[in-house]
């Protein structure tokens, strides 16, 4: 909001613009624009602009100042202005910076997370399809041995069923010398 017209929420073309100020001379317009450097050769003025030339309209209908002391104004108080920024500048550059740092912090302890929670859920998923595959195995053999007629598990039914049944089982445990070269443990996984 200007100082005594409501900024539109629209833009305004030039006719508009002219009507606003109640000028007949579009130059005038234009020269109020450059002020503020203002591209007056496009047609058609943003609310933020329009309510610049509002203030310009205000200085100098309503308080009576010339164009040059308006100028003037305008160049004291960038003037001014620029100390503050440049301080301003430096502090945002700081705060900048150190959102920047934090930013890169958190980006990397969610990767971390993310990487550990993926090898706990990874190692849950696997140890989940070894005992699936194992399951599948031991009903496959389990068939195929019904269908051959044999009715005695053989080893690798039974060291199947010592993975899904660990504690305190032997199965795993070689029974006698011959089978020293079998050397598996007890807590067998496939992969």
């Amino acid at each position: 909001m200007s100082d005594f017209k409501v900024t539109p929420e629209v833009q305004l073309n030039i006719a508009q613009m002219l009507e606003r100020y109640q000028l007949e001379d579009e130059a005038i317009l234009r020269r109020w624009a450059k002020l503020h450097g203002i591209n007056s050769s496009r047609g058609f003025y943003y609310p933020t602009e329009v309510d610049l030339i509002d203030h310009v309209h205000h200085h100098i209908y309503n308080l009576g100042m010339s164009i040059a002391d308006y100028q003037n104004l305008l160049d004291r108080r960038r003037n001014n202005a620029q100390p503050a920024t440049e301080s301003n500048k430096s502090i945002a550059n700081q705060v900048a910076d150190e959102a920047y740092d934090a930013i890169e912090m958190l980006t990397e302890q969610y990767s971390e997370a993310i990487d550990l929670m993926g090898e706990r859920i990874a190692d849950h998923f696997v140890d989940e399809l070894d005992l699936s595959v194992m399951r599948h195995l031991a009903k496959k053999v389990k068939d195929r041995r019904k269908l051959n007629g044999q009715g005695k598990p053989n080893r690798f039914l039974q060291v199947i069923k010592a993975v899904l049944q660990p504690g305190g089982n032997t199965l795993l445990v070689p029974k006698s010398s011959e089978q020293a070269s079998l050397e598996l443990e007890h807590n067998h996984r496939l992969g």
